[in-house]
């Protein structure tokens, strides 16, 4: 290899290692203040908040909408009985055709529907929840932590 190709060679080689060296100083220049902001930012979600299923909501979220909500304990009957949210509707998937009508009567289209059942692991509320999507109710909410959720906040 002739002496001026392998210099030029060389000077090549030594810009782009050059090249990779500040680009690497760059982005970690730019990684400091990006990270501080994502650590520090007032409005950052928690880090610790679970993540609900799709459709469900905290307490703390459905408590904000007032009284623009229509409660349903998706419970037996005899769950209800014992103890319920205020102004809470009964409507569970085992009584679905007799306590449907009833629901209809009260419910209101502009409301937000909130279904609960006992705790996270109940899968009652969802299965109201879409038993009410499917009837053409839209705006069908599940309270992420469902009765659990409530006492805890009382």
């Amino acid at each position: 290899m002739p002496a001026s190709l392998s210099y030029t060679h060389g000077a090549v080689k030594s810009k782009s290692v050059r090249s990779v060296r500040q680009a690497i100083v760059i982005l970690f220049a730019a990684l400091i203040p990006a990270v501080l902001i994502a650590a520090f930012h007032p409005r950052r979600p928690a880090l610790s908040e679970e993540r609900g299923l799709p459709g469900e909501e905290r307490l703390e979220t459905v408590l904000g909408w007032g009284k623009t909500v229509l409660w349903l304990d998706a419970r037996s009957a005899q769950e209800y009985d014992a103890e319920h949210l205020p102004g809470a509707i009964l409507l569970n998937l085992e009584d679905w055709d007799t306590l449907f009508p009833s629901f209809l009567e009260q419910w209101e289209p502009d409301e937000k529907v909130v279904v609960y059942c006992s705790s996270t692991a109940c899968q009652l509320s969802h299965e109201v929840a879409q038993r009410l999507k499917q009837s053409g109710i839209s705006q069908v909410f599940v309270l992420k932590g469902g009765w659990e959720a409530w006492k805890s906040k009382q």
